[in-house]
């Protein structure tokens, strides 16, 4: 078993603020601990100060997003912030999860038929395919 580092305070409050974004493995590697401890401090630490907030009825956070439009806008802010910081091995799941909130967020706002490109590229393919003999 390894050696133990005790945490200090400020440590510990960057760990319960970068967890939620971030995720175990970047926390850890930002604060340079284990996985484990950042588990380990945000159910002790982070758990208890997300029940502290929900312990007043009626309250809610003045800017948390309420509609599902709001909540995928959000979702790509908190994806593209992780692309900027994702190890190489990480990036082609986020484009990924990055690529289906875009999708989902232009099919909620009704934006089909707003991507030029998409059109000019669905114009050739009918051309292509007014131009092939029939099966």
């Amino acid at each position: 078993m390894g050696k133990v580092r005790k945490l200090n305070d400020s440590e510990r409050k960057s760990i319960v603020s970068m967890f939620p974004q971030l995720g175990v493995t970047e926390t850890a590697r930002r604060v340079g601990c284990s996985k484990s401890t950042v588990q380990r401090v945000w159910a002790a630490d982070g758990a208890g100060a997300a029940d502290a907030q929900g312990a007043c009825p009626g309250a809610s956070p003045p800017d948390e997003p309420e509609t599902t439009a709001e909540r995928l806008v959000e979702l790509r802010g908190m994806l593209r912030a992780a692309l900027n910081d994702a190890p190489p091995q990480a990036v082609a799941g986020l484009a990924r999860e990055y690529r289906a909130t875009i999708e989902e967020i232009d099919r909620l706002e009704g934006g089909d038929g707003g991507d030029p490109v998409a059109g000019a590229l669905d114009s050739i393919a009918a051309r292509i395919a007014a131009k092939m003999p029939p099966p």
